[in-house]
């Protein structure tokens, strides 16, 4: 199966394409040169019938010239133009000759197919110049005897020269600077949406999680319920004070993790924006639980710390698991090649009013040149990255009203530090 195609090969069937045209367009001129009353001398009708022959001759040994490299095969195509425009230009009234714009279009072309040729346009002004010149000082007849009173006014040879020297000089820059932010626009614009692509098709197996959290759940239900049962049959018996005691622990322990259970399943569950009071703690424990089952969690050590007992948020379950799950899922990530220890910190704590939850490693951290362009475009530091990971993590913690600070650890690592609004009583 063929590949795709690159922009040298693009570049190089329009360079050809563009000779092929070109014979074309001058084997037409020459014909209508040769038409009767024509005003101009029949030399440009020979002229237009060579460079059709130079055109084609150039398309068909395209092969062969190309192989100097595109931007040599290029140069020699622009000449061919410039030295072939340059004789018509002298046989057509010298600065007055109407065929100038072709100069021009040589110097557009060459930036529509993205050259950097530095001969063309100091090759174009010299045989410009010399025209000009030469006809000026009467150095060789002037073949358009109404050109001739032009010539006769230095202040206007001066300024038409000046004049058109400075277009060519603009006109062969500005075209690249045009060309280019346009072909940087588009690529931008490729990369984006290849990026975009690859991450929800990354998106759609992250979505298995919810597979993963009901498949812990089914596994951990039967034997939780099967503790509880026997706990509450024992607590039914006579036992003593200290043995009841124990029992009631016990009892609140398994409840606790009933309670985690069903966190667990509402992991990964479709609910869109829908908001709803969540346990901070809960969130935490069973955020923690579901990235302690990934794969790709071992080897890590994870630690938490939280303070912020009886606390709640309020936001949309399903973002803010998504949004935490990215971030532990970097965090891991960055860790992975530590030759040392691998370790991730999960905090969460309450600071005015806020629920401040942190995410920290001992990775290798992120240059500040990465750090300040993070949250403006598609950014990575992974060879297999997209780069719209933290970009879509900022938008799903923004919908909710929340912040995210990324920071360089003096340790060394990265912390990820998110505020959430608490929930008002």
């Amino acid at each position: 199966m063929r590949g795709v195609e690159t922009n040298e090969e693009k570049t190089r069937k329009l360079i050809r394409l563009h000779a092929l045209a070109s014979s074309v367009m001058s084997l037409i001129a020459s014909l209508v040169y040769f038409a009767p009353n024509f005003p101009f001398p029949r030399v440009i009708g020979l002229l237009a019938l060579a460079a059709s022959v130079l055109y084609f001759l150039y398309f068909l040994g395209f092969d062969l010239v190309s192989r100097t490299g595109i931007k040599s095969s290029a140069v020699i195509l622009s000449q061919i133009g410039v030295c072939l425009f340059s004789a018509s230009i002298y046989f057509t009234g010298g600065i007055v000759s109407p065929f100038i714009f072709l100069y021009f279009a040589v110097l557009v072309s060459e930036a529509m197919y993205g050259l950097d040729n530095r001969v063309t346009l100091p090759v174009s002004l010299a045989c410009y110049l010399s025209i000009a010149g030469i006809q000026f000082f009467g150095l060789l007849p002037n073949p358009v005897p109404w050109s001739v009173e032009v010539y006769r006014s230095p202040l206007a040879v001066f300024l038409i020269v000046a004049i058109t020297a400075a277009y060519l000089i603009l006109t062969q820059g500005m075209s690249r600077r045009i060309i280019y932010n346009l072909r940087e626009g588009i690529k931008d614009e490729e990369a984006e949406k290849d990026a975009l692509l690859k991450k929800f098709s990354e998106l759609n197996s992250t979505s298995q999680l919810g597979v993963l959290a009901h498949r812990i759940a089914h596994d951990l239900r039967g034997p939780i319920a099967s503790i509880s049962g026997y706990l509450q049959v024992e607590m039914l018996k006579q036992k003593k004070p200290e043995d009841q005691e124990t029992l009631r622990e016990l009892e609140e322990v398994v409840e606790n993790m009933s309670e985690a259970l069903r966190g667990i399943t509402r992991f990964g569950r479709p609910g869109g924006g829908r908001t709803e009071s969540i346990r901070l703690s809960e969130f935490v424990d069973t955020l923690l639980a579901i990235v302690a089952f990934s794969p790709q969690s071992a080897g890590v050590r994870f630690a938490k710390s939280t303070s912020c007992d009886g606390q709640t948020i309020c936001g949309s379950r399903a973002d803010l698991q998504q949004a935490y799950f990215n971030i532990m899922k970097n965090a891991i990530e960055a860790v992975r090649d530590n030759p040392g220890e691998k370790t991730v910190e999960l905090s969460a704590a309450v600071q005015g009013g806020e629920a401040v939850i942190t995410v920290a490693d001992n990775g290798p951290g992120i240059t500040p040149e990465i750090m300040a362009s993070l949250f403006k475009k598609s950014v990575t530091t992974k060879k297999d990255g997209t780069g719209v990971g933290m970009l879509i993590t900022r938008d799903l913690l923004a919908r909710n009203d929340a912040s995210i600070e990324l920071r360089n650890r003096e340790s060394g690592g990265l912390s990820v530090v998110t505020r959430l609004p608490l929930s008002v009583s």
